[in-house]
């Protein structure tokens, strides 16, 4: 009974089974009305899968229930279950707990200094992951800073790693790769000869190093950390975050399906939190680049429209719209959706910075704008050679990276930054030589290119076209040579046949603003 007294918050992570078969060798008798063992008993189950888990709270309830308030013993489980009903998604009850587990700490009869330090680097842990998953970056970090100060003495094994995932988590939100790979290294080490990466409390660190992987464009690392996630995270307030990160992966490599079932898994056990975590929104956003890169500009724009706002911009739906504008040639409601980012300024979130600094890079390209177009291609040139990040590549359509990048390879560069760009030259023109090649769009069409189109498959004559769309000739002549660029193409009969390849089609009237494939469609 001491040695589970003593150890049990260690050996309730580490070896929970084990833990129980221990308890199980005490005589009934001796240990039926112990609360702390009972507590012991119920914290091995925390780590348990499915509905098991539940059974953790039941125990830390009856063993709060028994233990007086003053007692030392009961902040402990206290704190216990507030970790329980962070677990379960109950994020409000959480922070009540931790609530009550500081005024009790207060009234804590006899303590010792050990112990009250103990108790802060505990509170600090959870009250920092419950943080985490609201989306409360700032408040979370100092929390966490805090905890880790203290982890070597104050925490068990498990409680750290899991504190250095978060903050590996955190340091992705600032953008700072290098710092969370850092972190994730420690919990690493410190997990070393356990089987805690098998654990829950590996889960933050495995989705942290998966994020990074993905960010670099590392698809091995990347792959390997899927299923170690799915293991450590399975059944744990992490599992839907985790999906999350990994239908970033499936998206990226083009895998839209498996993206969007995973962004739909998650969304399910968000639904059942109280309230629902940050992954939530971060899913949604998700599914809105994914709508996009399908070419359904109406439903993208719903989920974007309905997310909420954020004060960094740690999500920043702007991006999303400005690339969606962006896409069908909606230049000046690009540079629109990106006012409130252009307002934050450098107190924008580093992550998304680097987005947005390319994205205004090619909107002022578009207006003709070359010394401003290349500031921001060259602050985010920057940023990503200092992360390693490589997403910002994405939010700008191939065809207008090829053409910054070609602006940057012709200015004056650093010897690092010019072998990055020459990088990304080469992988946008294998990019584009690729779906040429497979006969695919190499960027999606306009609603008003969709229009002339559908107008030229009629068989009417350029000037009727113009006439009928109250245009001038060079409006069109920019329209038709906007068609066949991205189509791939040199003249309106091979624009008419890639177009009914392609099943390309006209919805008259939808605010989709582009062409749509019935493949596309399907994803409404």
């Amino acid at each position: 009974m001491i040695l589970v007294r003593n150890a049990w918050r260690g050996l309730s992570a580490e070896s929970p089974a084990g833990l129980r078969e221990l308890i199980e060798t005490i005589p009934d008798e001796a240990w039926r009305d112990d609360p702390v063992i009972a507590a012991a008993f119920g914290a091995s189950y925390r780590t348990a899968r499915g509905d098991r888990s539940r059974s953790a709270l039941a125990y830390f309830e009856a063993a709060l229930a028994t233990l007086p308030a003053d007692d030392p013993d009961a902040v402990i489980v206290r704190l216990q279950s507030a970790a329980a009903l962070r677990t379960l998604g109950r994020l409000d009850d959480a922070d009540d707990a931790l609530d009550l587990a500081a005024e009790q700490a207060q009234a804590a009869s006899a303590p010792g200094i050990e112990w009250r330090v103990t108790v802060r680097a505990m509170a600090a842990l959870q009250r920092g992951m419950v943080q985490l998953h609201r989306g409360r970056y700032s408040d979370a970090a100092p929390l966490l800073a805090f905890a880790d100060g203290l982890g070597e003495r104050h925490l068990s094994r498990a409680e750290h790693v899991e504190c250095l995932g978060g903050r590996a988590l955190i340091a992705i939100g600032a953008g700072e790769l290098d710092d969370a790979a850092g972190f994730v290294g420690q919990a690493r080490s410190i997990a070393e000869g356990t089987l805690l990466l098998r654990s829950p409390f590996a889960a933050t660190a495995l989705i942290a190093e998966l994020m990074v992987a993905v960010e670099r464009l590392d698809s091995d690392t990347a792959h390997r950390l899927e299923v170690e996630i799915a293991a450590a995270a399975e059944g744990s307030d992490w599992e839907p975050f985790g999906w999350i990160a990994t239908a970033r992966l499936h998206a990226l490599e083009r895998d839209f399906s498996g993206a969007l079932e995973l962004i739909r898994r998650a969304g399910e056990s968000y639904r059942g939190w109280h309230p629902a975590g940050s992954g939530a929104a971060l899913g949604e956003l998700l599914r809105a680049a994914i709508l996009i890169r399908h070419g359904q500009g109406d439903a993208a724009w719903q989920v974007l429209s309905e997310l909420p706002s954020d004060a960094r911009h740690d999500l920043c739906a702007g991006r999303y719209i400005a690339q969606l504008r962006l896409v069908n040639g909606d230049v000046e409601g690009a540079s629109a959706a990106l006012a409130e980012c252009d307002a934050l300024g450098e107190a924008h979130a580093a992550r998304t910075l680097a987005e947005v600094q390319l994205l205004r890079a090619a909107i002022e390209a578009e207006r003709g704008n070359p010394v401003e177009s290349a500031l921001w291609c060259d602050r985010s040139l920057h940023h990503m050679q200092r992360t390693g990040t490589r997403s910002p590549l994405v939010m700008v359509p191939p065809l207008m990276l090829r053409e910054l990048m070609n602006q940057a390879a012709a200015r004056r560069q650093s010897p690092e930054i010019a072998t990055l760009v020459e990088r990304i030259r080469s992988a946008v023109d294998a990019r584009l030589t690729a779906a040429g090649d497979e006969g695919g769009m190499l960027a999606p069409l306009t609603s008003r290119e969709t229009i002339v189109l559908d107008q030229l498959r009629q068989g009417k004559t350029v000037a009727t076209i113009a006439q009928e769309l109250f245009v001038s000739g060079n409006t069109m002549k920019t329209h038709l040579r906007n068609i066949y660029r991205k189509l791939g193409v040199g003249s309106r009969g091979e624009a008419v046949r890639k177009a009914q390849t392609l099943g390309l089609y006209v919805t008259p009237g939808s605010p989709r603003g582009h062409s749509a494939s019935p493949e596309a469609d399907a994803l409404h």
